[in-house]
Order: structure tokens, then sequence, then C-alpha cells
């Protein structure tokens, strides 16, 4: 499973490629800034799985997921924010993301195994990774 990660914040970015890192089948790809950042570097590496930061400034993680969506309609995006409010949920929902989750929960929705769920946010994927 090869992981792109999408924060604006320096540490949660290396702690994710951390405990990313120590999981069997996992390669992160790159780790970037910002949504701009983002698009740059799944035309480069093409991602299966965006790892998103939704309150990012200037380009936030739903506008960034519609962008990314429109060129890779089959991309599995993983919201996450600090705190996960109802309207996030509904947004994420219309920004086509998989599901938002708070930010540590992330890792509970990466298994080990490469297939992840048939369902998030209660539609059927026939995608698996």
């Amino acid at each position: 499973m090869r992981i792109l990660i999408v924060d604006d914040n320096l540490p949660w970015r290396n702690t994710l490629q951390l405990s990313f890192s120590t999981l069997p089948g996992v390669e992160i790809i790159d780790a970037v800034q910002d949504g701009p950042g983002a698009l740059l570097a799944c035309s480069r590496t093409r991602p299966d799985v965006v790892i998103l930061d939704i309150d990012m400034p200037g380009m936030d993680g739903f506008e960034t997921a519609r962008a990314l969506l429109k060129i890779y309609p089959d991309l599995w995006i993983i919201g996450v924010a600090i705190d996960v409010t109802e309207a996030d949920q509904k947004r994420a929902r219309e920004s086509g993301l998989r599901t938002i989750v708070p930010k540590d929960m992330v890792l509970d929705y990466l298994p080990a195994s490469p297939a992840f769920p048939n369902t998030l946010f209660g539609r059927p994927t026939d995608r698996s990774v």
C-alpha cells in the first residue's frame, strides 16, 4: 500500500511517517504540507491512499480532495482532523473522502493487511488497496 501524507504540521507528518513505516506492506511515498503539494505528489507518485488533513491554510482538505478525485477518481482519501464534527463528516462525504477520523485514530483505519473494509461512510466500495 503506497501512502501519501498531506498535513501542514511538520511534527505530525513526521509522526505519521514513523508510525506507518512500522506496518508491513506499507510504503510512505511522500509527505507534503499542502493541497498544491498533494496534487504535484500524486502526479509524480500515484499513491494508493492519501492521508489528508482537512484543516490546512489556503487549500483545505475538502478542496484538495475534490481536486484530487477529479483527476484520480479511484483514489482512497482518508481525512484527518484533531476534532471531527458532524459538519466535518457531512463535508467529507460531499468531498468524496472515504472517511474522516480523528488524527489519533488514523492508524486504526489502515490495517496491516492490504485490504480495506468494503464499506466506508456506508457506501459500498469496489477497490481494495
